[in-house]
């Protein structure tokens, strides 16, 4: 992890471990990280939308769970 890395993580600390180091990997430059930190929903579940590149909230989990129930 280099120093830009190392500062958003501490930024971002509020942010599940988890989380951070599945953007970590994802990112494929720091810009990107920090994009992608920064524009994390607030609502959960998330699932990552491999299209626009970025977490995004959802309900279809709930529905999933519903449909089946």
């Amino acid at each position: 992890m280099n120093e830009v890395q190392k500062a958003l993580k501490d930024r971002y600390s509020d942010l599940h471990p988890m989380l951070f180091h599945r953007c970590l990997e994802k990112a494929s430059s720091n810009a990107e990280l920090f994009d992608m930190l920064d524009s994390m929903p607030k609502e959960f579940p998330i699932i990552w939308d491999e299209k626009t590149r970025a977490w995004i909230s959802t309900d279809l989990l709930q529905k999933q769970l519903l449909l089946k129930g």
